[in-house]
């Protein structure tokens, strides 16, 4: 009991001392609240006598009223010694010309958020002028040697020399370089020299060949090609030469001279709108050394233009004409002009061209047709084509030789006209085969034949007829990174000739092959091979005689031994076979090349 007693007087001491802080602290805030309130009558009594003495300034001021009523409150202990006695219990009024108030604070206001561009193509138009030149490089075919030296690929480095002998006495001297940004201008300078010496009585050949061609940007749209050329050909008449037999070679040499120069302008901007051209000029002289002269001048301008989707305008204007004559005739004039209109309709698989060749061979008029249609089938693997055209083989003295040396000079020249039917198809299976084939029927128009002469059976006449061709050509072809395959079928069936028993100098059929193999990375294996069935001629009794088949097959090799050097070797006339082309014309044997190869072309890389 005496425990329970302690513990209530503790507690009751407890309340108390509680009790007693509290109203301390109640007292010190009622001071403090009277304080205040005591500094803010004060102020407001000094307003109001101000405001009785200040005269009035603005009518715009705003008063604002306040009641303020002080009340002691019952069971409120509150300090009254600061408060004035005449003022407790009384209400007054406060007045002020003065309100104090928040500026309105600047505010963020949020708006929708900004639309998402739509989407949409816009559709940009660019013209942009062509900067690069389109230029293809074409050294002349050279077979000086009656057997083919690497005809089949065109050297495709800038600049290179190549040089070389073999035995028949055959140096072999080739060159080519470049000139020019390839955007302003290009600039090809190509050579090349061959001769050689076989074991009959003059048979000797020489040639040499030089080729200067470059292309030059004409403004924006425009592009400038021109090429200078000089050939000199050189070959005697060996044909039933005896050995041992002094011969005058001046008689017996027939050496050709050509030079010829050619101009053209063509349009970089091959835009479907645009009107696509390509005019050329070209003149040429040849001289042999028997007096013959040839000029020639030719005028070539085809135009194009697309009509709009579907249509294309095409017209072409011709103009060549030749001059010939020799120390014992006349002039001789060869003048060839017509004229090519034609519309083509092409869409996506189909193209058809319809035309007409409105032509005047010297004095007579002949209108050529110029149709043909071509169908893409199977995603453009297979193309079919079919057609009838005419056409013209202009015939100049120039060309004649090109293809027999050894013939007499005519005493008149006549065109080739040629009128063709014919039907084709061409395609690929696969990435790496190629093939293509083409029927015909060719009517021919003064063709050209090459008979031996009753005289001196060393040399050709030239004879023209009329006679028909049922002509078959066939190619295919296999192409991957570093091997190469090519193999080709011409023969004719010649029919109806008009005033002779056969097609003199005209070989029936002719076959061709080509091997390009890269077998390591720096040797390359390359074969050619001619077959020819044997043309048709007369001996000197007057019988019609055919000359064997030919065979000529050629191989060869190129060894990059470093940068810039390598060796090259090649073996024509592999099989020995001395086959004649022509009538008492062998060729040489078996004929052994080498040499090197510098290309400078390599040394800025």
């Amino acid at each position: 009991m005496e425990r329970i007693n302690k513990f209530f007087r503790i507690l009751q001491i407890s309340i108390i001392i509680i009790l007693l802080i509290g109203t301390g602290t109640v007292n010190a805030q009622v001071k403090r609240k009277h304080k205040t309130v005591q500094h803010t009558i004060q102020k407001h009594k000094k307003i109001i006598r101000s405001k009785k003495t200040a005269p009035k300034k603005s009518p715009t001021k705003k008063t604002v009223t306040k009641n303020i009523t002080v009340n002691k409150k019952p069971g409120v202990i509150q300090d009254t010694t600061t408060l004035p006695e005449d003022i407790n219990g009384k209400n007054f009024t406060v007045t002020s010309s003065f309100t104090p108030t928040l500026r309105a604070s600047s505010k963020i206001n949020f708006s929708n958020s900004a639309a998402l561009p739509a989407v949409e193509k816009i559709p940009l138009s660019y013209q942009i002028p062509a900067q690069n030149l389109t230029f293809t490089y074409r050294p002349a075919p050279l077979s000086p040697l009656a057997a083919n030296i690497d005809t089949a690929i065109v050297w495709r480095n800038s600049d290179f020399v190549k040089l070389g002998y073999g035995n028949y006495s055959s140096p072999y001297l080739e060159g080519g370089f470049s000139f020019g940004d390839g955007t302003n201008s290009a600039v090809t300078l190509y050579a090349k020299h061959t001769q050689s010496k076989g074991n009959l009585p003059l048979q000797q050949f020489a040639k040499t060949d030089v080729d200067v061609s470059g292309t030059f940007a004409a403004g924006q749209n425009n592009q400038i090609d021109a090429r200078v050329y000089f050939n000199n050909n050189i070959q005697y008449q060996y044909a039933n030469l005896l050995p041992g037999v002094a011969y005058n070679k001046d008689s017996l040499r027939r050496r050709y001279n050509d030079f010829g120069i050619k101009v053209g302008l063509a349009n970089k901007n091959t835009d479907d709108d645009e009107l696509n051209y390509h005019p050329t000029v070209a003149a040429d002289i040849f001289a042999g050394n028997r007096g013959e002269k040839e000029t020639s001048f030719i005028i070539d301008a085809p135009f194009s233009k697309n009509l709009d989707e579907s249509f294309k305008a095409k017209l072409g204007i011709t103009a060549d004409l030749t001059r010939y004559k020799t120390d014992t005739l006349s002039t001789v004039n060869n003048n060839l002009f017509y004229i090519s209109p034609a519309i083509q309709y092409n869409i996506s698989n189909f193209k058809l061209n319809i035309g007409v060749t409105p032509s005047i061979d010297n004095s007579d008029f002949h209108l050529l047709p110029d149709l043909s249609l071509e169908a893409k089938l199977k995603d453009e693997r297979f193309i079919f084509q079919a057609g009838w055209k005419g056409y013209y083989n202009k015939n100049t003295y120039r060309s004649i030789t090109a293809f027999n040396p050894w013939v007499i000079a005519p005493n008149d020249l006549y065109n080739t006209r040629a009128n063709e039917v014919y039907g084709s198809f061409k395609g690929s299976a696969g990435d790496h085969f190629t093939y293509d084939a083409k029927l015909s029927y060719v009517k021919y128009t003064n063709a050209l034949l090459y008979l031996n002469n009753d005289i001196n059976s060393s040399e050709f006449d030239i004879i023209k007829d009329t006679m028909n061709d049922f002509k078959l050509h066939g190619e295919v072809g296999y192409n991957t990174n570093n091997f190469s395959l090519f193999a080709g079928i011409t023969a004719n069936s010649y029919s109806n000739i008009k005033n002779n028993d056969k097609a003199w100098g005209l070989p029936k059929m002719d076959i061709t092959g080509s091997l390009r193999w890269n077998i390591i990375k720096n040797v390359l294996v390359k074969s050619d091979i001619d077959l020819m069935d044997g043309i048709y001629y007369k001996n000197i009794t007057g019988e019609t005689k055919q000359l064997k088949s030919s065979a000529d097959w050629n191989a060869g090799a190129e060894w990059s031994i470093i940068k810039y050097v390598s060796l090259w070797a090649q073996v024509n006339n592999l099989l020995n076979n001395k086959y004649q082309r022509w009538n008492g014309y062998p060729v040489i044997g078996t004929q052994f090349l080498g040499g090197i190869i510098i290309n400078f072309g390599q040394f800025e890389k």
